[in-house]
């Protein structure tokens, strides 16, 4: 009891208690864990790369075996076997065995690192590229490699020699008969050392380490660097009991690979403290961090008691007020810390929520103002007073058709407008609704009026806001071409944008205007500031609200004008497919 009661009571208590549990015990443990994981896992990638390297130097080696093995096919060759089973003369042979040499030298990749190339039949007769056709010495034929070969006639002698004084490996291999498979010869190619010395010496400038190179019988074919002297004893029995693997002796690391091709044997070691030095590394690594992190902790601790618990307490009794609806708090923190900043960051939040407010309670202001204007708009009285006196003239002119045409447009223009309530229509409709309104405003501007529609059909399914391009028309031919001496016309054009928005632009040549005024309009446009009455643009600032009102940035009207020539307004939309 005595024990709970300053757990409960003390603040700092309770966090020195967290920080212990939560941060010091738990970072100790993981430090000793990642240790030990980091450990294992590096250590063994890192046998595995020296693995790797070491199978594909073999395979290196493998491959010049392979391409000069090739060679000992013009052991099977007619005139081969012909010049050695003939004791006569054998002139035309010889010849013919040199040509397939030089034939075989000019098709194969490591040709130039061959010395010599020498057929020996059984009787000593031979021929080769350095003497031509010449005598072998018989007692030679009783010694290795050719006593072994005639026991094996499968396999294939390796061995190193030196030839005019320079280190070389001989490759020699039995001549068989096809039919009674009949050793008859010998082919015996002489390969230059410095061809794997390059490759050893390649394969030192990507790794580290020594290597060394045996036979099957553990003769030292080749070493790099020069270190066959004072190499440490390999454990040969690790060796013979897998073709490839990895082990420790001491402290030295080895790791081998055994070819299947020649027999040798492909040896790399290095000091096995350079294999876990990157583990080593990562270890201290992982020392360090945790002691830092210890360090920071205990750092924090103490500031944290300090500093931060009367901040928090004052910032949680402001919460509370903010919660019951004042938001006029304010907290006051003259620091510099985290604290300060949520201190400052809750002073914007109260801000911005005030400003949202604020400004959530004026659009819904602007957006029934912009619904009454826009039910004002559709039933304007000085558009349907001047179209009842164009029906009256013409009924006294007794025009019947003209009268049907312009009644007809009139229905479905004010059918439209009505639009069952809906808010948004096909643009489809809305271009209806648009062709009805220039019907009727060409009966009565017939010889000042020209109006043609350039629309890309796909975006005619497509909704817009009802009655967005009635105003816009509307002041091309009153404030445009109306003020135009001459004939006018208005334009409309539909297409998607590269961003694939909806772009509609109503064009006329009217006055235009001038550009003091346009940029007032500009600005009262992008302000939302309605015009006066007897200025016109009434209906397009409210055309702009309700765009930005439904659909935001970007969308809405921008105005284009050249006073003299013309205007363009353009309208970009969303493209929202409508299911109408």
């Amino acid at each position: 009891m005595k024990f709970k009661r300053p757990i409960n009571s003390s603040l700092r208590t309770k966090l020195l208690i967290m920080f212990l549990f939560l941060t010091v015990i738990p970072l100790i443990l993981v430090g000793v864990i990642a240790y030990k994981k980091s450990y294992e896992i590096v250590a063994q990638k890192s046998y595995s790369l020296a693995q790797i390297q070491v199978a594909q130097l073999r395979r290196e080696f493998d491959d010049v075996i392979q391409d000069i093995k090739r060679f000992t096919e013009i052991g099977k060759k007619d005139s081969t076997v012909q010049f050695l089973i003939d004791n006569q003369n054998t002139a035309k042979e010889s010849e013919c065995i040199l040509g397939m040499i030089k034939l075989y030298r000019e098709s194969y990749q490591y040709s130039d690192s061959i010395m010599n190339i020498k057929i020996i039949g059984l009787d000593g007769k031979a021929v080769g590229e350095d003497r031509g056709v010449h005598q072998v010495d018989a007692q030679l034929l009783n010694e290795s490699p050719f006593v072994q070969l005639i026991d094996q006639p499968t396999e294939t002698v390796i061995e190193p020699i030196y030839k005019n004084s320079n280190p070389a490996l001989s490759m020699t291999s039995t001549i068989v008969t096809d039919d009674s498979k009949q050793v008859i010869g010998f082919i015996n190619i002489v390969i230059k050392a410095s061809l794997f010395k390059d490759i050893l010496y390649e394969d030192s400038l990507r790794t580290s380490g020594a290597i060394q190179i045996e036979s099957e019988t553990g003769d030292i074919l080749f070493s790099y660097p020069q270190l066959a002297e004072t190499s440490p004893n390999v454990d040969r029995n690790q060796i013979k009991k897998n073709r490839s693997g990895y082990f420790s002796k001491g402290a030295t690391f080895f790791v081998y690979d055994t070819s299947e091709l020649t027999g040798w044997n492909f040896i790399r070691y290095k000091p096995s403290s350079e294999m876990t030095k990157d583990a080593k590394e990562i270890r201290n690594l992982i020392v360090l961090s945790v002691s830092l992190i210890l360090l920071f902790t205990i750092g924090l601790y103490f500031f944290i008691t300090s500093r931060l618990i009367l901040p928090i307490r004052i910032l949680n009794e402001k919460m509370k007020q903010v919660s019951l609806g004042n938001l006029d708090v304010k907290l006051v923190n003259k620091g510099r810390d985290e604290i300060a900043d949520l201190s400052k960051n809750f002073n914007r939040m109260i801000l911005k929520m005030k400003t949202l407010l604020t400004k959530s309670m004026n659009e819904q202001q602007q957006l029934k103002i912009a619904e009454l204007r826009t039910m004002q708009a559709q039933i304007n009285p000085h558009f349907l007073y001047n179209s009842l006196e164009t029906i009256i003239w013409m009924a006294e002119a007794k025009k019947s058709q003209h009268i049907i045409e312009i009644t007809k447009a009139l229905s479905h223009f004010f059918r439209i407008s009505l639009s069952k309530g809906k808010d948004f229509i096909l643009l489809e409709d809305e271009i209806d609704h648009i062709r009805n309104y220039l019907i009727i405003q060409k009966m009565r501007y017939q010889d000042i009026l020209d109006v043609s529609f350039h629309l890309n059909e796909d975006i005619l399914k497509y909704e817009i806001i009802k009655l967005t391009l009635q105003p816009i028309v509307e002041n091309a031919i009153y404030h445009g071409i109306k003020n135009k001496r001459g004939k006018g016309f208005v334009r409309i054009k539909g297409d998607f944008t590269p961003e694939g928005y909806i772009s509609i632009d109503v064009i006329d040549n009217g006055i235009g205007i001038k550009e003091e005024k346009l940029n007032e309009i500009r600005v009262q446009l992008s302000q939302g500031i309605p015009f006066e009455k007897d200025q016109g643009g009434f209906g397009m600032i409210n055309v702009h609200q309700r765009i930005l009102l439904h659909f935001g940035e970007p969308f809405g009207l921008t105005i284009n004008s050249w006073y003299g020539s013309g205007t363009r307004v353009s309208l970009i939309i969303p493209a929202r497919r409508g299911f109408y």
